[in-house]
């Protein structure tokens, strides 16, 4: 009499697993992305801290071509007194023929460039321009409107009045044509729009805490000098 074949314990056939069960793929590529998503990231890291590092090395190359290619011609064609103008040019050539000898490290190079662009010298023209309309028109206005733009100045003395108060206070009075901090004056200055530049200059200067009647003035180059000197000394503020 013949036995019934043998059943196998664990229910497999002899042909190996089910076709019906699930299949573990292992963990697939995601191994690998990771890998190299954090890979791109150090490299990327590095890059950033390379382009700093070489920035940071070139900042006294950079500041001599600012200087001589943008800034030193912009002082020359600006609204400044004649002679006002040209002790400015002088210490500001002088700054930068020393940069061109390397007498100064990047971090000075950078520190004065910043004080330059905090310094309202582009605007230091059109602000005396307007105050002498003020004064030539002396029966269109209040007697202490003229002192609003000696607060101004010694408010930039200060520290405590930049180039961007500059560029609000002149803005009634600058050509709308032209965006940014060196838009040229108007051709012809009205008493209107003149008195908005007053008003808006005893508004900086009371915020700023300038004081009211101020006992003596200040030349631009006066200030050139200090700022380049303290660039030099401390580097940035």
């Amino acid at each position: 009499m013949n036995e019934p074949a043998e059943s196998s314990d664990d229910g497999l056939s002899d042909h190996g697993p089910s076709d019906h069960g699930p299949v573990d793929e292992g963990p697939g590529c995601m191994p690998a992305i990771l890998a190299v998503s954090v890979l791109m990231g150090i490299v990327g890291f590095i890059f950033c801290g390379f382009m700093t590092w070489l920035i940071f090395q070139k900042q006294d190359v950079l500041a001599l071509r600012s200087m001589r290619g943008s800034y030193i011609p912009a002082v020359e064609q600006s609204l400044l007194a004649p002679e006002e103008k040209a002790r400015t040019v002088k210490l500001l050539s002088e700054f930068a023929d020393n940069l061109q000898r390397g007498r100064y490290e990047g971090w000075q190079a950078s520190g004065v460039m910043q004080r330059m662009s905090r310094l309202p010298v582009l605007q230091w023209g059109q602000i005396r321009r307007v105050e002498k309309f003020v004064i030539d028109h002396a029966d269109e206005f209040g007697s202490d409107d003229a002192t609003q733009f000696v607060r101004l100045r010694k408010g930039v003395e200060q520290n405590k009045i930049t180039t961007l108060d500059f560029s609000h206070i002149l803005s009634p009075v600058l050509q709308n044509e032209f965006q940014g901090e060196v838009a040229p004056l108007v051709d012809t200055l009205d008493v209107g729009s003149v008195k908005t530049v007053v008003q808006n200059a005893k508004v900086a200067a009371d915020r700023a805490e300038i004081d009211g009647s101020p006992r003596d003035d200040v030349e631009l180059d006066t200030l050139v000098r200090r700022q380049i000197e303290a660039g030099i000394q401390k580097g940035t503020y």
